[in-house]
């Protein structure tokens, strides 16, 4: 599957799909988002990190495509082509070397999601399906509400991050780790919920909407 910024899971340019929607503004915010994430990863493989699949989860969407993208919020940053879901490895490296040296996010002035609501959330899934997980980091050029550099993306994201590190977790912990944890914690504190991304907040996507192959992700309320 093609994993560009500007195409969907069907591969076709959205651009092109959607040209009526598409304006030389999206085109600017999408480069300029795009740029800044490759300039983070490049500090991220610099310092020895793990080469990082191609491309994105998730890049610019026209507003049919987020109304239909489960979780997404309904002021989702995707819709301006200020946000790219940068695909990671499975055990969330980028996104987990990203939260901790903020430095580099302030440099390229890129805020992030918690892992709490993209990492741990794909790593539920994953298990729940028995495949490979496929994490992603949400990175967008816009700060959220809070003007936090590192934020939590819905309500429940705080509480399941606490009930993460109450049973053992750890920042930058792998998937296999997470497992090994998930496996002596049955009373499922760890997962906190299910496998399904929760409820988000005023502003976000109701979970009764379809999945699409994109991963949602949603406004800070």
């Amino acid at each position: 599957m093609r994993y560009d910024y500007w195409s969907g899971p069907d591969e076709q340019d959205r651009r092109e799909r959607y040209a009526e929607e598409f304006t030389p503004e999206l085109q600017a915010n999408g480069d300029d988002v795009q740029r800044r994430i490759a300039a983070v990863e490049v500090a991220y493989l610099a310092a020895g990190g793990t080469p990082l699949p191609e491309g994105y989860a998730s890049g610019w969407r026209p507003r049919a495509v987020n109304d239909a993208t489960a979780n997404a919020g309904r002021a989702s940053t995707h819709i301006t082509a200020q946000a790219g879901d940068r695909r990671d490895t499975p055990d969330g490296e980028f996104a987990w070397w990203c939260m901790r040296n903020r430095w580099a996010l302030e440099q390229h002035g890129l805020w992030m999601e918690h892992p709490a609501g993209t990492t741990l959330r794909a790593w539920r899934t994953a298990k729940v399906q028995g495949r490979v997980p496929t994490p992603w980091c949400h990175l967008q050029s816009v700060p959220p509400g809070s003007h936090n550099r590192v934020y939590f993306p819905d309500t429940r994201a705080p509480t399941e991050w606490g009930a993460f590190l109450a049973a053992g977790g750890q920042e930058g912990m792998g998937y296999d780790a997470w497992g090994a944890l998930q496996a002596i914690g049955a009373s499922g504190a760890v997962g906190v919920g299910n496998a399904s991304t929760p409820r988000r907040g005023a502003r976000g996507g109701s979970p009764t909407r379809p999945a699409t192959p994109e991963q949602g992700e949603g406004e800070e309320t």
